[in-house]
């Protein structure tokens, strides 16, 4: 990938993996979404996948 590109990637995959967690609890609070074997391995992918790709973004 560019060095343009890479970092706007890296920080909004560090951003969403600290907000999907609190996203998915309003989810199940509200009704929106319930827990289920796919929406749970959905979570995990999503989440890693964030968690790896922000894994070296450091926010100033």
């Amino acid at each position: 990938m560019s060095e343009s590109v890479l970092p706007p990637v890296r920080a909004i995959a560090f951003w969403t993996t600290i907000l999907l967690p609190m996203l998915a609890f309003v989810a199940l609070a509200t009704g929106v979404a319930s827990i289920t074997l796919p929406t749970a391995i959905g979570f995990l992918a999503a989440y890693s996948a964030c968690a790896i790709v922000g894994h070296s973004h450091s926010p100033h």
